[in-house]
């Protein structure tokens, strides 16, 4: 899976504080708006010694009432607010909503001569991160404030991001917690189900999408899985908020936490009532298939072993991008788009159902389109006529694109991963720690390999093809390589396999 350029990550900047005090960095920016200079005095004496010695000393502007600060926020980005309640210009939950949403995104830390729990409350539910009490400030209490309000604000960010990439998915998402009951949904689940997310909260799926088409025994083995910490996949039917029924993929993954308790499962759903009409449209067909090209998806193809020749539909041809062109007496055409990787297994597969092994011709491979680019196709079919002595003459099928189809499984497993990680990062992010080589713990041969392609920066499709298994299959390595090596990212993995030298360090490039 590629590194996005969305900084969705929740581990990538969890102690802004830190990377501010820095000596590489410009130094923590901090606008103080207070009216009393002896308060302001008190508190960038404070500020100064926040980072500690040989640390870059916080930038620090004063600003003396309301509009000064506005105004300063507008001309430079700061890292942090500390705003007086009462100005001389402003005061209340008023001076709140204006700073907040004058330094959107920038965390406010509100400071008042006021000890009022309630008042407090009030100015976070305003958008304040932190509140302090004049009185008791001293120079701990107000470094941990300012350090607390930056990650608050860091991780509050990361979330946002996080859900903007789950609602543009695809696929169906569900969080719930351990009990089944949904926490979240993302806007994918919603279009499928018709139940937005009030409706959906605090229910469990089966109580929304129970369709009876499936037995008890059926969910028993899911929750047994899942409650075991194990991946469950399985296709089911579904009902909707208006009563209709549709067929859905559905992959649920526990989510551990740092002390390895399950505390969230996470569903992904895909919609396939498509594919699975389209196949109950080709188990149903006779000769030629005619029934399966009711759907607008399919193409047709009828092969003559015997001389070669092939013909394809004009939807068939549309698919790979050329003109129709009936018959053509010469196939080698068509292997000649077919991609390296999958002419063979093609080849195996028809060769197998012309020598009786297999009841039908069923195969997926890749063909060059003629844009350039490869598509994803399935190809289903059977013998349809023989000689006397039982030679095949004549085989028929459809021919479908399900590149989209790929794209959407992938994105799926990709999905899970992220998700996964991302959520285990969030539970586990206060006992954050920095990777530290230890003894190597024992992996398989296969383990091993996942590993280290990992680390050279394979996506799982990548190493799918690399290691002659499936996208799935790659994906549940790599998730098995995170639990039992307790990482969660690519990063540390890949820290990991140099650390203990399954992969070479990168070398610097040479000038």
């Amino acid at each position: 899976m590629s590194t996005p350029d969305l900084p969705i990550s929740l581990c990538r900047d969890l102690d802004p504080f830190s990377r501010r005090c820095s000596e590489s960095s410009a130094g923590l920016a901090v606008l103080v708006i207070e009216d009393e200079p002896g308060d302001y005095a008190l508190i960038a004496s404070y500020l100064r010694h926040l980072c500690g010695p040989n640390h870059s000393e916080p930038r620090i502007e004063w600003a003396k009432t309301l509009a000064q600060g506005v105004g300063a926020a507008t001309r430079t980005r700061f890292d942090v607010v500390l705003l007086d309640l009462s100005l001389t210009d402003s005061s209340g939950l008023t001076t709140v909503a204006t700073v907040t949403a004058a330094v959107a995104g920038t965390p406010v830390v509100v400071l008042t001569g006021h000890d009022d729990d309630a008042l407090a409350m009030a100015a976070i539910a305003a958008g304040a991160q932190d509140y302090l009490v004049k009185g008791e400030i001293d120079s701990r209490s107000l470094g941990r404030a300012v350090r607390y309000a930056l990650a608050r604000s860091g991780l509050e960010s990361q979330l946002q991001l996080f859900e903007v990439a789950l609602h543009s998915a695809a696929n169906g998402v569900i969080i719930t917690d351990i009990d089944g009951r949904i926490e979240w949904v993302n806007r994918a689940f919603i279009d499928m189900t018709g139940y937005d997310l009030d409706e959906s909260l605090h229910h469990r799926p089966g109580e929304l999408l129970h369709s009876g088409k499936q037995p008890t025994v059926f969910y028993e083995r899911m929750w047994n899985t899942i409650l075991a910490g194990k991946v469950w996949s399985e296709e089911l039917v579904n009902r909707r908020k208006n009563g209709s029924y549709y067929d859905e993929h559905m992959a649920i993954s526990p989510v551990r936490m740092h002390d390895a308790s399950i505390r969230y499962f996470v569903a992904i759903k895909q919609d396939v009532t498509a594919r699975r009409q389209a196949q109950q449209r080709l188990e149903q067909s006779e000769e030629r298939l005619d029934l399966a090209l009711l759907g607008s998806d399919l193409g047709m193809w009828d092969m003559y072993p015997a001389t070669g020749t092939l013909y394809l539909s004009a939807k068939a041809y549309e698919i790979l991008g050329l003109p129709p062109n009936g018959a053509r007496e010469d196939a080698g055409w068509f292997e000649d788009l077919l991609h390296p990787d999958d002419a063979g297994p093609r080849r195996d597969a028809l060769e197998a159902h012309l020598r009786g092994d297999t009841q039908d011709y069923h195969v997926e491979f890749r063909m060059h389109h003629q844009n350039g680019h490869w598509v994803w196709l399935r190809l289903r079919g059977k013998i349809v006529a023989r000689n006397a002595d039982g030679t095949p003459l004549r085989v028929a099928g459809t021919m479908q694109d399900i590149s989209l189809e790929k794209r959407l499984k992938l994105e799926g497993s990709d999905l899970l991963l992220r998700i996964e990680s991302m959520i285990g990062q969030l539970g586990s992010h206060a006992a954050m720690r920095p990777v530290e080589p230890g003894p190597p713990i024992a992996l398989s041969r296969r383990q091993r390999d996942v590993l280290a392609l990992v680390a050279r920066g394979m996506t799982s499709m990548q190493i799918a093809s690399q290691l002659h298994i499936s996208t799935a299959t790659a994906a549940t390595h790599r998730r098995d390589l995170m639990r039992k090596l307790d990482l969660h990212s690519v990063a540390e993995l890949t820290r990991y396999a140099i650390d203990h030298k399954i992969v070479p360090p990168i070398a610097p490039r040479k000038r």
